[in-house]
């Protein structure tokens, strides 16, 4: 009789489990059609000397990996993202942590306040690279006529931020900064909105200063979104391409701000090397995703997830 009772239930499951599938069937389809047939067409061009204007090709195998992965260009592209991330990542949480906290205490004008930090994140890339472009000038710029007036005569000299191989992608960093902390600020100001006033109540009676309420109450109980803010500036950081074109045009100086997508874009359109492009592009989707597992692994054992 028990076997019985429960076969319905068992069967219950499963058709379930069919509706289930059939409802995200159209969603499955659309994934395989523009995510993963084009990963397989990608992986299919870097195994091949591929020519897009007469489709001829002929199959090497793996020789464009291990001449990508053996090349210089392909080493000093890993350096300049790192860098790049140590100036932009840490830079970028801790502006959006502060115009949260600044957004949180209720101020005057916030709805306002959050209109002007996100804008720059509204506008274009290619708009606000330009902007940033001729902010740098050298002596003409307006950043070098503030430091000018402020007693730095000519601080860089003629080159300038982005003629300079270690200023150049720090300067880079700073735009990006700029333009992805409003972003961020308003992802994490959602979170702190959620946490009990209570709580900061209590530690308040307690004696708790606003240093310690930071530390001990708000970056715990909003450590979820903070790692989610991390993950979404290292996609930003491996997707580094528009700046990169537009301030430096060729990723100088000296190859100092050639990122893997700018590498990819230069053998693809410049070198017309279409099966080094294809293997670049498939070992910058393979870093990107061991990356995020690697930061999904290390906030799943702090938060339980």
């Amino acid at each position: 009789m028990a076997r019985q009772s429960a076969e319905p239930e068992i069967l219950q499951a499963r058709r379930r489990s069919r509706e289930a599938y059939q409802l995200l069937a159209p969603a499955l389809a659309l994934l395989a059609v523009f995510f993963v047939y084009p990963i397989i067409w990608l992986f299919s061009v870097s195994t091949r000397v591929y020519n897009p204007v007469t489709g001829a090709s002929r199959n090497v195998g793996l020789a464009h990996y291990s001449r990508v992965l053996a090349s210089p260009e392909w080493w000093r592209s890993i350096l300049n993202m790192a860098y790049f991330s140590g100036v932009y990542i840490p830079l970028t949480l801790a502006v959006a942590l502060a115009l949260a906290l600044l957004m949180r205490r209720g101020v005057a004008g916030r709805p306002v306040l959050k209109a002007v930090f996100c804008s720059p994140w509204v506008v274009p890339v290619v708009a606000v690279a330009l902007i940033w472009r001729a902010a740098y000038q050298p002596v003409q710029g307006p950043i070098d006529r503030l430091l000018y007036m402020a007693g730095y005569y000519r601080p860089f000299g003629w080159a300038g931020w982005l003629g300079e191989p270690y200023r150049a992608m720090p300067a880079i960093a700073l735009m990006c900064v700029w333009r992805d902390a409003g972003l961020m600020a308003l992802i994490l100001l959602s979170a702190m909105g959620r946490i009990p006033g209570e709580t900061y109540e209590m530690a308040r009676v307690d004696g708790a200063s606003r240093w310690q309420q930071l530390r001990s109450i708000t970056l715990p109980m909003c450590a979820g979104t903070v790692g989610l803010c991390l993950i979404l500036l290292i996609i930003n950081v491996q997707a580094l391409f528009q700046e990169i074109f537009v301030m430096t045009e060729d990723g100088g100086p000296a190859n100092w701000t050639v990122s893997i997508a700018f590498l990819v874009y230069r053998k693809g359109y410049v070198d017309f090397e279409w099966g080094e492009a294809a293997a670049l592009s498939m070992a910058l989707f393979g870093v990107t995703i061991v990356v995020i597992l690697i930061m999904k692994r290390m906030l799943s054992r702090r938060l339980n997830w």
